[in-house]
């Protein structure tokens, strides 16, 4: 299954919650976001099984 990210559609009009964050807040934010596209990164992929259609 893929997802698709609206990238091409308007910012929602309310502010984001990233506005109510203060430094502290979203340093931690930041720091948690760049281990996980860091682990993300480097995970080992397995070949996909073949498929049957």
């Amino acid at each position: 299954m893929q997802k698709s990210l609206p990238f091409l559609e308007n910012p929602p009009l309310k502010p984001a919650i990233w506005e109510h964050l203060d430094d502290g807040q979203r340093a931690v934010v930041l720091g948690k976001l760049a281990q996980l596209i860091a682990k993300t990164a480097t995970v080992e992929t397995k070949p996909e099984a073949p498929r049957h259609e």
